[in-house]
């Protein structure tokens, strides 16, 4: 369905834009990959000089500032204004270019604090999200907002998949930027001595392969105009299950050590992906040990 189909992707070189690039070329599509080398895209003018110069019939919109726990709470200006303008001008861009589609990735993130398990998309806006990256979250719903008020006004197509966590081959290698999986992978491809959790470990997350995120996320194009799918496993992992994986596949015999000084972030984060298998019929296809043994090996190519 992609074969010489114009698609701009922001975000391009990274993770998750990388990832979708290349797989949307294996399906012939014509695909321009933008990175902030090509465009700042906190600047509105770049932003819709840049769309009108590839003219794209499909925006993928990934792009994002973003990181872990850590630097999310250390950032909430980056993290929240940033991310606000780059969806903002990405958005109305791709329209002025006359873009036919924009899927815009959403997150996990942009669900309640506390929110009835596991998270359906009709409880996106039933409280505010977990402070320490809540201005993140809350760039995540405007632009979710926003790609439902141009449905509405203009006809535009807009959809938003929600993501779990994302992990897999070419995550972070920059532990400061790095989410929980990655760190832990860099971390223990260095043989340390210990291995040291933020927090309590009983956090649980939902972890999604970057494979699984891919198909999951280009299922969304067809998806009804301004809708809200959750991509995600459905399945829970606290993080000091999650820990004794990573130690597992990596054959570690060491400790685990909390840190009781460093927060714990969202007690739960779980999705409710019916409406993904139901309208879209995809499913996530990678387990959390397959994802987790092939995501070390490459690790440990880089830092083995």
């Amino acid at each position: 369905m992609y074969k010489n189909q114009k698609i701009l992707v922001t975000g391009g070189t990274g993770f998750l834009g990388r990832a979708i690039a290349a797989h949307l070329r294996l399906q012939g599509a014509v695909v321009c990959s933008v990175g902030s080398k090509d465009a700042d895209l906190r600047d509105r003018q770049q932003s819709i000089d840049l769309l009108q110069h590839h003219s794209p019939q499909l925006v993928i919109h990934c792009a994002v500032q973003g990181g872990g726990i850590g630097w999310m709470k250390q950032h909430p200006v980056d993290s929240g204004l940033d991310n606000f303008r780059i969806n903002a001008n990405v958005m109305e861009a791709s329209f002025l270019a006359g873009a036919e589609s924009f899927v815009g990735v959403s997150s996990a993130c942009a669900y309640p604090r506390i929110c009835p398990i596991p998270f359906r998309e009709e409880d996106l806006w039933n409280g505010f999200p977990e402070p320490t990256n809540a201005g993140y979250a809350l760039s995540k719903r405007m632009m979710m907002e926003l790609g439902r008020g141009y449905n509405q006004q203009h006809g535009f197509h807009t959809v938003f998949p929600v993501l779990a966590n994302l992990y897999g081959p070419g995550d972070h290698l920059d532990t400061e930027r790095a989410h929980v999986v990655a760190d832990l992978m860099i971390r223990c491809a260095q043989q340390p001595e210990e291995l040291i959790l933020w927090g309590s470990g009983k956090p649980t997350r939902e972890f999604l392969y970057i494979d699984d995120a891919v198909t999951g996320v280009l299922a969304c194009q067809q998806a009804k105009p301004a809708s809200v799918i959750n991509i995600g496993t459905g399945i829970e992992t606290s993080i000091v299950e999650l820990a004794k994986a990573v130690l597992a596949v990596h054959k570690l015999d060491i400790p685990i050590r909390l840190d009781s000084q460093r927060p714990d972030g969202q007690p739960r984060k779980v999705l409710c992906v019916q409406r993904a298998q139901q309208e879209l019929g995809w499913r996530a296809r990678v387990s959390l040990k397959d994802g987790l043994q092939r995501t070390a090996s490459w690790y440990l190519e880089h830092f083995g």
